[in-house]
């Protein structure tokens, strides 16, 4: 079952922002988000807001929307959302799962190999480096 639609909206250090949809209909891609201005990162649900995530700099934004399509026809669409960070050379995430059918959250430490939702993200190429 096709649950409720989320969009995302991407605002900046310097008081802009970014809607993945403006206000004249004009869809937005990930890749347009400057992550290098990012100051936070929203997830919204009509008027609502469901989710806020503060950046500071050196933080890089997590996103991937996952759909998942069962035998019987079932959607469920989850937005894995987060930030990861490189300290020391050492890599730190932090990522949670929201799902559209119910609005539930699941948070994770990290990418796991094998989680049927939080396995590692392939990297755009206009991300560049590569998280561990």
């Amino acid at each position: 079952m096709l649950g409720k639609q989320y969009y995302w909206v991407a605002r900046y250090f310097d008081g802009t922002s970014l809607k993945q949809i403006d206000s004249s209909g004009i869809k937005h891609a990930y890749k347009d988000i400057d992550r290098d201005k990012l100051a936070a990162f929203e997830i919204w649900e009509g008027n609502s807001r469901i989710l806020f995530i503060r950046f500071k700099k050196g933080q890089r934004l997590i996103w991937r929307r996952r759909v998942e399509t069962s035998p019987g026809g079932i959607i469920e669409v989850c937005h894995i959302i987060g930030k990861q960070e490189t300290i020391g050379g050492k890599n730190y995430q932090g990522i949670i799962g929201l799902f559209e059918s119910d609005g539930r959250i699941e948070i994770a430490g990290k990418f796991e190999e094998g989680h049927p939702w939080f396995f590692p993200v392939k990297i755009h190429t206009e991300e560049g480096e590569q998280w561990e």
